[in-house]
């Protein structure tokens, strides 16, 4: 048991630094003078006072989970896939139209299948706890919507709407971005 709590500090210490350096290396590419509009398009808030909890656990979409989506990123995106009480969380190299078209390209890297459930009422800013295997390793992570978002990826150059988030990771807090393909 003590061998697999260390294995798990080690890959979400490495995990956190990885995010660390990422913000880093974006904040340099941002300040160098020039106008970067793209993370504008993400900026967008959506008017809507949408149901975050049906949005999200309906609908058979990949939930695209980065920083910011249009920042390059070498290790690709978490994509959560929610069905019934589970989410099937991917690793992808970028953003598909539709789980049918990541399953067709063969993009789909299955990194773990956690149960999921809302710790709170609220329909428009759910907290979902996940809890389960990640790559082998027993993890729990806390999810906290907070407001909507809507843009255009401009790799892909598809239009995304979803939430701004809180990632909780092993007591690891990050601002993320969590989308879906209109």
């Amino acid at each position: 048991m003590k061998k697999a709590i260390r294995i798990l500090t080690a890959v979400g210490a490495a995990f956190a630094l990885a995010l660390v350096l990422v913000g880093c290396g974006n904040s340099k590419s941002q300040s160098n003078g020039s106008n970067d509009s793209s993370k504008a398009s993400m900026q967008n808030t959506n008017t809507n006072n949408t149901d975050a909890k049906t949005a999200l656990t309906s609908g058979g979409k990949l939930w695209y989970m980065a920083g910011s989506l249009n920042a390059k990123s070498k290790s690709g995106f978490d994509a959560y896939y929610f069905k019934g009480n589970k989410v099937t969380i991917y690793g992808v190299d970028k953003i598909y139209k539709s789980f049918d078209a990541a399953k067709k390209a063969n993009a789909l890297d299955k990194q773990g299948t956690l149960t999921y459930s809302f710790k709170n009422k609220s329909k428009t800013r759910p907290v979902i706890s996940m809890k389960g295997q990640l790559s082998g390793l027993d993890m729990e992570q806390t999810i906290s919507v907070k407001k909507p978002v809507s843009g255009t990826n401009k790799a892909s150059g598809l239009k995304v709407s979803g939430y701004k988030v809180v990632r909780d990771l092993d007591y690891d807090k990050t601002n993320q971005v969590l989308v879906a393909v209109q």
